[in-house]
């Protein structure tokens, strides 16, 4: 195989690899749960308030939706 071929996959995977880490954490730091554990990975966190909670969905569809 090709340096180029090489370099293409480790690319790939790593984009990959890069997206399933960031949809992890921003499903915990969107989760109600006190006490998280993931694989290797646990804490005991404050749960946000319903006020902040709200306030981060509307500030992620404003994200989302430019013409706002």
């Amino acid at each position: 195989m090709e340096v180029a071929g090489v370099i293409a996959i480790l690319s790939v995977a790593g984009g990959v690899l890069t997206g399933l880490i960031t949809t992890v954490f921003h499903s915990m730091s969107l989760s109600r749960c006190k006490n998280i554990e993931c694989c290797c990975f646990s804490c005991d966190r404050e749960v946000l308030s319903e006020e902040t909670y709200r306030a981060e969905q509307v500030e992620a569809r404003e994200h989302e939706d430019p013409n706002n």
